[in-house]
């Protein structure tokens, strides 16, 4: 993968002498009232962990520019874009929360001054580990009042408000009120462990176990492994797709059916990795003969079946066994039909496979008649070629 735009860039401006630390100081040595040049020098102590240095350079920018006139900067991390001056006061205010007794007062002093800037969320959520857990009741309450006001709908914000009223054990009205926003906004994004959990303590604290089991109990859990077996499946079954990675892949998959032993799709799903990774007595342990004779009595289980060995080519006398009895069981459904057509058709038994054919076509929608048609014209051809 060749490396990104924006390294490229960087790359070449070192190469041509550019912003590098020596041009920067040699630039600072003779003009250092330039406050873009101490900008950029305070970035490279920066980068290089002198905390010291570019703290020093950074109030020599507010010093130079109190204005915010000559110029802006774009966080490579973050994508925020602010001026020398607000970037320079914002780190200056970052450097405050640092050690064993964090200042808040600098952070708060940035917010009130820059009340729309780019760095709003960042300047906030600086703050929030000493909040959420250290902050005395009422100002961790002031705090996250005025940050779940200005970031509503964002959940990380919303549950951190209520976790820290759980540990606090109160106010459980607040706590009702956000909790219920939770729920409203994680419907439309995936389930997160952490809020679930976090939605749990707090019901628990509020006495309402039920609500507690409901958001984070055997059915969360179900849903959870359900989600992660086939996510496992289908990672299986992407990399051998690839012929690659075929050691994970087969134990991501006996994985997924250890999480989910009895769910069909994800022993049809596995048994699709097995017969990829050419092990057949896998795939036929999970989904072969055995499988076929408990649900003898389920068509739509039998044609899944023989749909499934016929299009792998293989375990094909078990496939036209569970094909039989499909149709023997639904007789009605042109599907169960064409699945004993699959079968046949698979085994180069071109008579069966154009009765059975036949068969499906009467009994098909119209809107179908004309595909499976063309089907049968084909099976027709390949009957002849064989004669």
């Amino acid at each position: 993968m060749p490396p990104p735009e924006n390294y490229q860039a960087k790359l070449q401006k070192i190469l041509n002498g550019e912003d590098t630390f020596k041009t920067l100081s040699e630039a600072y040595a003779f003009n250092p009232r330039d406050a873009t040049t101490v900008f950029k020098l305070a970035r490279k102590w920066s980068e290089r962990q002198n905390v010291a240095k570019s703290i020093e350079k950074y109030k020599e920018v507010v010093a130079l520019d109190p204005q915010s006139t000559s110029g802006s900067y774009t966080d490579e991390f973050s994508k925020m874009t602010a001026s020398y001056t607000e970037y320079a006061e914002f780190q200056l205010a970052v450097s405050g929360l640092r050690g064993p007794k964090p200042d808040m007062k600098p952070m708060q002093d940035f917010i009130a001054k820059y009340p729309k800037t780019n760095l709003m969320k960042d300047a906030y959520g600086r703050m929030s580990g000493y909040f959420a857990y250290t902050a005395p009741k009422e100002d961790a309450a002031k705090y996250f009042e005025e940050y779940a006001t200005k970031f509503p709908i964002d959940l990380n914000v919303l549950d951190m408000y209520l976790s820290r009223i759980t540990r606090d054990k109160g106010p459980v009205e607040k706590g009702l009120e956000l909790a219920e926003k939770i729920e409203i906004l994680m419907r439309d994004v995936p389930s997160s462990f952490q809020i679930n959990e976090d939605l749990a303590n707090f019901y628990l604290l509020k006495g309402d176990d039920a609500k507690a089991e409901a958001l984070y109990g055997k059915e969360y859990a179900d849903t959870q492994t359900a989600i992660m077996a086939y996510n496992l499946v289908n990672y299986a079954n992407f990399w051998l797709r690839k012929n690659s990675n075929q050691d994970s892949a087969v134990s991501m998959a006996e994985t997924a059916l250890k999480l989910r032993p009895n769910e069909t799709n994800i022993i049809i799903q596995a048994a699709s990795v097995y017969v990829k990774a050419n092990k057949m007595d896998k795939a036929l342990a999970i989904y072969g003969p055995a499988f076929m004779q408990k649900n003898m009595n389920d068509a739509s289980a039998l044609y899944s079946y023989a749909s499934f060995w016929a299009f792998q080519q293989k375990n094909l006398d078990s496939a036209l066994a569970a094909a039989k009895k499909s149709v023997e069981l639904n007789p009605k459904q042109y599907s169960m039909w064409y699945g004993l057509y699959s079968v046949y058709s698979q085994m180069k038994n071109y008579p069966e496979a154009i009765k059975a054919m036949e068969t499906a076509i009467e009994l098909a929608p119209d809107a179908m008649k004309e595909n499976l048609k063309k089907q049968l014209e084909k099976c027709k051809s390949e009957s002849q070629v064989k004669k």
